[in-house]
């Protein structure tokens, strides 16, 4: 059963150039200034009724493929009332047992007239077998990024480092996604990257791929371009104490999965672009409810110092569909 499952395993690339998915974009181009939205959706399941098993939970599976659907209608209608230039959008499901095959992807892309669409596979297995008394199933999730501005490239970049197998198999294969869209300044592109970093190791994946990331953004800035990193870092933003949205109730047990960006990595005069007063994510040992559960940042971006941040905005929208909350962020080149 293994060797089927190893067989038939998902192996991407390390890099690999992604196709337009969705494209009604009216041909806008080279921006000087960019608004952008991320929010890790949670695949439309993970509202605030819902617990997680691998947080401490109980639950594989939202509690309905009705409330799923609600769900989504309301990001849908959070999305599209919010005319950012672009979306970077975490666990979106195409075709998964947890959310009844919906093609979340497909009805999001029909939202947005004007634009275009990547998507780069997070993650794809024919069948989770955990939790046994009721296993997640088939997989199918993605990062996705929308754009009103048409791009040079978009490519999927394999994150380093990996489980142990058998475990691999049937674990997600974290990627970035890195959009190039060139600007009014000769030779200079906003290369944009949307990235959802590992959860549930001990930090050593989580290590291994901030420094990839590192290296990356340096290596495009040293090139002389504009770089916006964002998405969800799994791990607590520069400057945003463990009490920092004290109090709770959550058990340091139920705590296993808290890193934090490390003190000395984030390169000089560039921005963390974040606003403290509102949590993006919770745990989800439990349901929801404010003052119990654990709070924290792990959402926003990362600019390069050729950018001007003119505005950062969290909505706090008390993790009603999703486990995160949305985070925009308004720049502007300087050079």
């Amino acid at each position: 059963m293994l060797l089927f499952f190893t067989v038939g395993a998902y192996n991407p690339p390390v890099e690999l150039t992604l196709l337009l998915e969705h494209d009604s974009s009216t041909g806008s181009s080279q921006p000087q200034g960019l608004t952008l939205l991320t929010w890790n959706l949670g695949y439309a399941g993970l509202d605030q009724y819902t617990d997680f098993f691998m947080d401490g939970g109980r639950m594989s599976h939202p509690r309905s493929k009705r409330a799923v659907q609600e769900n989504f209608e309301a990001i849908k209608g959070f999305l599209l009332s919010h005319n950012a230039d672009i979306y970077f959008l975490q666990e979106v499901d195409r075709s998964s047992a947890r959310t009844w095959q919906i093609d979340q992807v497909k009805e999001i892309n029909s939202l947005f007239f004007g634009y275009l669409s990547w998507f780069a596979q997070n993650y794809k297995a024919i069948f989770v077998p955990s939790p046994l008394k009721k296993p997640l199933g088939q997989m199918d999730s993605v990062i996705m990024t929308i754009s009103r501005f048409r791009a040079a490239e978009a490519v999927r970049l394999q994150l380093p480092g990996s489980y142990s197998w058998p475990v691999r198999i049937f674990h997600l294969k974290r990627c970035a996604l890195l959009t190039r869209i060139p600007s009014k300044a000769a030779g200079k592109d906003w290369c944009l990257i949307n990235l959802h970093l590992s959860a549930f190791d001990d930090g050593t994946l989580r290590s291994q791929q901030l420094s990839f990331v590192k290296d990356l953004m340096l290596s495009l800035y040293g090139e002389g371009h504009y770089l916006v990193v964002g998405g969800d870092w799994n791990s607590i933003f520069p400057g945003i104490g463990k009490e920092h949205f004290a109090p709770y109730s959550t058990s340091e047990e139920d705590l296993f999965w808290i890193q934090r960006i490390p003190e000395h990595w984030t390169p000089e005069s560039w921005n963390w672009s974040f606003d403290q007063a509102i949590p993006t994510c919770r745990s989800n040992e439990k349901p929801y409810k404010a003052g119990e559960n654990f709070t924290t940042i792990i959402d926003g971006f990362l600019t390069s110092p050729n950018l001007e941040v003119r505005q950062v905005i969290s909505h706090n929208l008390e993790f009603e569909h999703s486990d995160h909350n949305p985070v925009i962020v308004v720049l502007q080149s300087i050079d």
